[in-house]
């Protein structure tokens, strides 16, 4: 915690019983002592459960101090002739120390409750990487491995055009692998941030330039860009990652038209991508969801957003949904 924030909550560990007590003088002629002292572990209560025990603590001397000051006879001095008080006063100490240990003993299930929820996102995440490697890279290295063999074996005489065929095929094939490594490291460089504070405000227009310029798709007549709104509020250079590999899974594993969409709908923005269902690449044995959605999930959980996909019979849709912040 930084200096800053910790004089912070003692300050309001201060001044927040006694701004209350100080409030309610007024009423000294109408209200007794131990209404006041109600008022006093109220605060003390609020002191607890929101900053801790210290403060909680705190606000217990604050409070036990300013009715003492302000409503115990004789007033304006800290001189207690009632036994009660003092009994009084030790009973508030002692309910702000036991609130504030409930609201930590709180706080540490909370905390293991998230560290649950995180793990479980996390096995979740890396059965679904294990999935997407073994559907991502499945086919390259058969191939890599098929046409290898075809030129390793004696026996199959080969013509220099075949010759070059295999080669041309386990370089291509080598360059998918490339790109599913790149995007494996890709996938581990975002999962380690914790969140994003880099938004901006995007010309959307250049957004759809900057994701194309990082595919091999060409903006051409086969993609029908709708940009609803000018302006996108967000991470720029993860926006463009995210759309850069919705538009290559739809020109991967989907036909044209392809569709993409930019809008934003009252605080909420939205990145959809739609694209008519390749029925090769679904009859495929090992065909699965891919790296790519993996990092766009990713991404939309960095803005606190949400990413889906949904695919019907004849289309596929991805969409990335987050709000302004």
């Amino acid at each position: 915690m930084s200096t800053s924030k910790k004089w912070s909550r003692i300050m309001l560990a201060l001044l927040i019983p006694a701004g209350v007590i100080l409030l309610a003088l007024p009423l000294r002629s109408f209200i007794s002592v131990s209404d006041v002292m109600l008022l006093g572990v109220a605060c003390v209560t609020y002191s607890g459960f929101r900053y801790g025990k210290a403060e909680a603590m705190l606000s217990s001397v604050v409070s036990v101090v300013f009715v003492d000051f302000l409503f115990v006879q004789p007033y304006y001095t800290l001189a207690v002739h009632n036994f009660e008080y003092f009994v009084s006063f030790g009973v508030m100490l002692a309910v702000g120390v036991f609130i504030a240990q409930l609201a930590q003993r709180n706080q540490l299930v909370e905390l293991e409750k998230q560290a649950t929820v995180r793990l479980k996102e996390r096995e979740e995440i890396r059965a679904n990487l294990l999935r997407s490697i073994g559907h991502d890279l499945r086919t390259p290295l058969g191939t890599i491995m098929g046409a290898s063999s075809l030129i390793m074996d004696d026996q199959i005489p080969l013509s220099k055009e075949q010759y070059r065929e295999q080669a041309t095929n386990i370089y291509q094939q080598s360059l998918i692998l490339k790109n599913q490594i790149d995007k494996m490291l890709e996938l581990s460089r975002i999962r380690d941030l914790q969140t994003t504070n880099d938004w901006l405000n995007l010309p959307s227009e250049d957004l759809v330039s900057a994701a194309f310029a990082r595919t091999k798709a060409s903006q051409n007549e086969a993609f029908q860009v709708t940009r609803q709104v000018e302006f996108i509020k967000g991470d720029g250079a993860l926006l463009e990652v995210a759309l850069a590999n919705l538009i290559d899974n739809a020109t991967r594993h989907g036909v044209a038209p392809f569709q993409i969409t930019l809008e934003q709908q009252a605080s909420e923005f939205c990145i959809r991508v739609c694209n008519r269902i390749d029925r090769v690449s679904v009859a495929r044995p090992d065909s699965g969801t891919g790296l790519g959605l993996l990092i766009c999930d990713a991404i939309a959980k960095l803005h606190n957003g949400a990413f889906y996909y949904q695919q019907g019979s004849h289309d596929f849709e991805a969409v990335i949904r987050w709000k302004e912040q």
